[in-house]
């Protein structure tokens, strides 16, 4: 699987369904025809395209390779600089587990939205952990 991404190349709108098309080596036109169905139930398809478009980043990204020389380095969690859209919550989470930055960021609004508690985890993290030097 690929990063997820917004597509350049598969763009009706805003690149959505073509770059999770992309990335889950789909046709685009699955993806498009799951949103269209998930607006006749509550209107909810909508409002997942317009999050991830905020979210997801624009084409394909290759992950950047950190060279750590120090184990604790490696076992810390910290904002991220390069994955920042606010304060690099996401992007530390996603560097420290190896994982796709846009997964976290979905994992923290569907949090929002389900409970509310994504917001205050947010904020919490931001607090608790340090910047990258």
């Amino acid at each position: 699987m690929k990063n997820l991404h917004i597509s350049e190349k598969e763009k009706i709108l805003t690149g959505v369904c073509g770059g999770i098309g992309e990335s889950f080596g789909i046709n685009a036109n699955f993806v498009r025809g799951a949103f269209l169905i998930s607006l006749l139930f509550g209107f909810s398809g909508f409002f997942i395209y317009l999050i991830l478009t905020v979210i997801l980043p624009k084409g394909e990204k290759k992950p950047e390779v950190v060279d750590v020389e120090d184990e604790e380095e490696k076992t810390k969690i910290c904002r991220s600089w390069n994955n920042r859209m606010i304060a690099g919550v996401c992007g530390g989470f996603a560097d420290y587990l190896g994982w796709d930055v846009s997964l976290i960021r979905i994992a923290f609004v569907a949090m929002t939205f389900a409970s509310g508690i994504g917001i205050f985890l947010y904020l919490f993290f931001w607090f608790i952990f340090p910047n990258e030097d």
